[in-house]
């Protein structure tokens, strides 16, 4: 649902990524936003209003937010929030909250503050949908989301050539890789531990399309993953 503005506020679509008390009622939140990006606020009285906040800030759920400056340094203040869609069955699984929470855990530490991120964010619900939908498969589509996210933040891997001396790879050929060096490395240039067949490197591909990895792509997949993320600003 697009933003809209008016006198106390402006009102758009969020995630929770993060709650901190602070002094006896309040919260200090961080939230991904359909709009602005990831934005953090000062929520006064949000752990006791039940008419401005009704339990709604968790994790998951897609959230209405009502913003507007504060005077509080860099943070807005968030006046209110609602649930707009909830996904209640991931909420069941302990499978998905892992999931999930992972995922939310790269938006916010990877994403860039206050800027607008539409590719991101159709990539998170996305996510989140799927998870709901089916929570048992959530470790699968968190891989297939990572490599979604590589390329949203800029930061996707080089399946074609070695990142080192530019050498391209054939494509009916097996591949070393290497996500803290940011894709293949070939031989020549001292090679990887892992070993990409040529039909995960076409999986890995598509997945940047949102195409599903199978299961046996997917400890490999968070891996390199994993190892590009904490190249780039030291998330795991």
């Amino acid at each position: 649902m697009p933003s809209s503005s008016g006198r106390t506020g402006t009102r758009c679509s969020a995630l929770l990524l993060r709650k901190t008390n602070y002094r006896d009622a309040d919260l200090i939140v961080t939230a991904f936003t359909e709009e602005l990006g990831v934005v953090s606020a000062y929520a006064t009285g949000a752990r006791k209003s039940q008419r401005r906040f009704g339990g709604a800030l968790e994790p998951i759920h897609t959230l209405r937010l009502e913003l507007a400056p504060s005077r509080t340094g860099d943070l807005l203040s968030l006046r209110s929030a609602k649930l707009e869609l909830p996904r209640l069955r991931a909420t069941t699984s302990l499978r998905a909250l892992e999931a999930a929470g992972k995922a939310l855990e790269w938006i916010r530490r990877g994403a860039p503050p206050s800027s607008p991120e539409p590719m991101l964010w159709h990539l998170i619900t996305t996510f989140l949908d799927g998870i709901n939908e089916t929570p048992a498969e959530a470790r699968r589509d968190l891989a297939t989301f990572g490599m979604g996210l590589l390329e949203a933040l800029g930061w996707g891997l080089d399946l074609e050539r070695c990142v080192r001396c530019g050498k391209g790879c054939d494509r009916s050929q097996r591949a070393m890789a290497d996500g803290a060096r940011g894709g293949l490395i070939c031989r020549a240039c001292g090679g990887a531990r892992l070993i990409l067949e040529p039909a995960m490197r076409q999986r890995l591909r598509l997945a940047v399309q949102g195409q599903r990895l199978l299961i046996e792509d997917v400890e490999a997949s968070l891996a390199l993953v994993a190892a590009v993320l904490e190249r780039h600003g030291g998330i795991d």
